[in-house]
């Protein structure tokens, strides 16, 4: 029975469209593959479903590679601008996003340890544009001018629950701006160290 050639000859095979090739192939690279793409994405399932897709996009263009050339370097080049773009999406995909956040919270290094004072205050001031006027308005009273929830109903002509309503939606849009703009900021810094 003949053996599965190495290097070269089982490239070729793939190149061929050879399945059994393939899956040596795939064997061969995963657990490496595996490791360099968690050390980019953080999170376990993450960097899996990274390593299918790259298998998968490496199965579908294998007429392209040119097996007298170094296969682990296209893998990995392949690798890495996939990762990049998938850490490009997640500043858009909430699923994806509620992965990392579940992650970074797990590992105690959430968007905002990564995010310095200057931006924090950057992103805060952002938050606060965002607030209703009237928000705004018993934000700064309360929160900036130390006042009461009965003094800020009593300047706003306003009941005390409706002044503490309006701080817990504030303070909850501002967390929530502050936090996904952080992970955002989080996303591109992790992009940037593939490169």
């Amino acid at each position: 029975m003949d053996s599965i050639p190495s290097g070269e000859g089982l490239i070729a095979r793939m190149i061929e469209g050879d399945e059994s090739a393939f899956t040596s192939i795939y064997r061969q690279y995963h657990p490496a593959l595996y490791t360099y793409l968690l050390r980019i994405c953080k999170i376990p399932s993450l960097a899996e479903d990274l390593v299918h897709d790259v298998f998968l996009k490496v199965w579908e263009i294998r007429h392209r590679i040119n097996p007298a050339l170094p296969f682990t370097g296209y893998l990995y080049r392949i690798a890495r601008n996939h990762a990049f773009k998938t850490l490009k999406k997640l500043a858009y995909d909430e699923v994806l996003q509620e992965k990392v956040l579940e992650h970074l919270q797990f590992q105690g290094n959430g968007p905002e340890q990564m995010v310095n004072e200057k931006e924090y205050n950057r992103l805060f001031q952002e938050a606060l544009g965002r607030l209703t006027p009237q928000r705004l308005h018993v934000f700064r009273l309360c929160r900036q001018e130390g006042k009461s929830y009965d003094e800020a109903a009593a300047i706003l002509g306003i009941s005390r629950n409706a002044v503490k309503k309006h701080m817990v939606l504030s303070m909850r849009a501002i967390h929530n701006y502050i936090y996904r703009q952080g992970l955002v900021i989080t996303l591109l810094y992790l992009a940037q160290k593939i490169f």
